[in-house]
């Protein structure tokens, strides 16, 4: 399940990027016999591969299937899975998935449409993959439910990761729809974003744990000798929680359990028959000590920050990629073009970075503080029932009748070899509850802090800003080659070489505005500016500054030509009339401005009195 969050995320991401073009079909019907041709080949595949893998060891131990089939199994489920993703963007990408699907009526008027059908077309292939492994996973995993119940319980338990894209992308339909100004307005910057974004998440974490007990078709736990047990030592161990309840993923036989659910109203604790079946109940009660201990070192806030910390650093990574991107000139060329297949293969290549940060911020990041969570809730366990005995049989146990490899780690868990080592080393020495918990603390505050200087960094720091400039600047220059007598052009260089306070290629801009249009007062203003204040010598000229300057107030007799033209004058040692210029200014300005007239009216008015030109 875990693999799959990472995969649709991807999914979701390539087709959200692309750039719905016609391309190089004019009918859908091509596009989908090809769709289908690349189906139909694949479900080819993965029959080999799976009949291949099952006839690898078919005759050999049980002990070895419990172990090296059991891994072969996984890699091969996700190498399937890698492959569907790519044939996913091919046909997005290459078919024009995403330009058909906008052209069914209504779809083009509410994005969940065409998601939820590009979505679904994924899914088809994750559907073949069980389909065809079934046999495998039936004959390594002791397995005997039926194909379809197989199928159906793994499709079932993976939607639920979709249900918060799917909440917040009908709520961003709607926002669209309705066009409400106050909400359109916040979302038209990166924090209004966020915000929603946080806001949503957290109430979906709180109040979406009923509904997805209800799709998964949990029922609560029925009254047994096991059940009043747990229930009286998780009542003994002051631990609220709404209800245990039957989990029933793949009928009951995983041998799994788990808990979902921010606020004790709405939080459930899960457990599968094959867990109930097989396990003690002292065995029971460590279980659900690992569950408590989730809930104890508050996780799921944690799991809730990690995706906050990938969505306030991917607004400024996107800028990043594109703007990166953009500059380069034959990518630039790319996205400039007037051809829409043109434009969809810019943003293809754009979508690689972005999947990449993916993959390293969930896989190994949030990963690591995963996998140490993990281990975190088995030395709770240990602590609570006050030996890590059955705990460490109860994840023994879990390894040998489900038939998972005992020593296969994956991203997000340590191998169950790995956590009975560290119960066994926390037995030796009790002191190790608490230096991982202040480690993992350490880590966390670490992640907290780049997390969040990353995410102000690339959203709202000067970085940000440079990098825009530089964008512009890079494409208005190549502008400038083609069209080299647009003063408009000039007018967007000197803005952003003043702003960043070069001010010699300002100079130079601002110069070719007057070559091309005399009487352009903003440029007359602002050259004055530079050639009166500037900190580098070689940029100074006080009698030409005062001579521009009195040609921009003759054009607009605004506040801020007329500051311009008291400095002027007062760099020329005219401080009786830079006095008078600077009080007419203070009598037009706006509130904001004033004191900062008032401030330079002070400092005229200090070198009035001495003797002047």
């Amino acid at each position: 399940m875990f693999n799959n969050i990472i995969y649709l995320i991807i999914v979701v991401v390539l087709f959200q990027l692309n750039y719905p073009a016609e391309g190089l079909f004019r009918s859908p019907v091509i596009p989908l016999f090809m769709l289908f041709l690349l189906w139909l080949n694949f479900t080819i595949y993965c029959n080999y591969r799976f009949s291949r893998l099952l006839g690898l060891y078919k005759d050999r131990p049980v002990t070895v299937a419990q172990g090296r089939a059991s891994l072969a199994y996984q890699s091969l489920v996700t190498r399937l899975s890698i492959l569907s993703i790519l044939i996913f963007a091919l046909s997005v990408y290459l078919l024009n998935l995403k330009y058909w699907l906008l052209k069914i009526p209504g779809f083009a008027m509410f994005s969940i449409l065409p998601g939820i059908a590009a979505i679904l077309i994924f899914f088809a292939f994750l559907a073949t993959i069980w389909y065809y492994g079934y046999p495998v996973y039936c004959a390594f995993f002791n397995c005997s439910i039926k194909r379809w119940t197989y199928v159906g319980s793994n499709i079932r338990l993976n939607l639920p990761i979709l249900f918060p894209w799917a909440v917040l992308t009908v709520c961003y339909d709607l926002i669209s729809f309705l066009a409400w100004p106050p909400l359109k307005g916040i979302f038209d910057r990166e924090i209004g974003q966020f915000i929603f974004l946080a806001f949503f998440l957290i109430l979906l974490v709180v109040f979406l744990p009923p509904f997805v007990k209800y799709w998964w078709g949990c029922s609560p736990l029925p009254q047994t000798e096991k059940k009043e047990n747990i229930t009286s030592f998780l009542r003994k161990s002051s631990f609220r929680y709404r209800d245990i309840l039957r989990w029933p993923i793949l009928e009951g036989r995983m041998m799994t359990a788990g808990i979902m659910g921010l606020l004790p109203r709405f939080r459930y604790i899960l457990v599968t028959d094959s867990l109930l079946n097989y396990l003690s109940e002292e065995e029971l009660k460590a279980v659900m000590a690992h569950e408590m201990g989730h809930i104890r070192y508050r996780h799921i806030p944690f799991y809730i920050l990690f995706l906050l910390g990938y969505m306030a650093i991917s607004f400024g990574l996107f800028d990043v990629f594109f703007y990166a991107m953009a500059m380069h000139p034959s990518l630039f060329g790319l996205l400039s073009s007037q051809k829409e297949l043109q434009a969809g293969i810019f943003y293809w290549l754009l979508s690689l970075p972005i999947i990449l940060s993916i993959i390293l911020y969930f896989r190994y990041v949030m990963g690591f503080f995963m996998r140490n969570f993990e281990r975190q809730a088995d030395l709770y366990s240990a602590k609570l029932i006050g030996k890590p005995e059955p705990t460490i049989m109860s994840l023994e146990k879990i390894a040998s009748f489900s038939g998972q490899g005992r020593h296969h780690p994956s991203w997000h868990h340590f191998s169950i070899a790995e956590r009975v080592m560290f119960l066994w080393r926390s037995r030796q020495d009790p002191q190790l509850i608490k230096r991982h918990s202040r480690r993992l603390a350490l880590f966390l505050i670490v992640f907290l802090v780049l997390i969040t200087s990353l995410g102000y960094t690339l959203n709202f720091g000067p970085m940000k800003t440079s990098l825009e400039n530089i964008f512009l600047t890079h494409i208005l220059n190549r502008q400038l080659t083609e069209s080299p007598e647009n003063v408009e052009i000039y007018r967007g260089l000197a803005s952003i070489y003043h702003g960043r306070e070069n001010l010699a290629r300002a100079q130079w801009a601002y110069e070719n505005i007057l070559k091309l249009n005399p009487d352009d007062g903003l440029a007359l203003n602002n050259l004055a500016w530079i050639l009166a204040t500037a900190k580098d010598a070689s940029l100074l000229d006080y009698p030409r500054a005062l001579a521009l300057a009195k040609r921009a107030v003759g054009i607009e007799r605004s506040a801020t030509f007329l500051d311009t033209l008291a400095e002027a004058y007062y760099v020329n040692g005219f401080y009786e009339q830079a006095v008078q210029t600077i009080k007419e200014a203070l009598e037009n300005a706006s509130e904001e401005n004033r004191q900062y007239l008032a401030s330079q009216l002070k400092r005229f008015e200090e070198r009035q009195g001495l003797p002047g030109r």
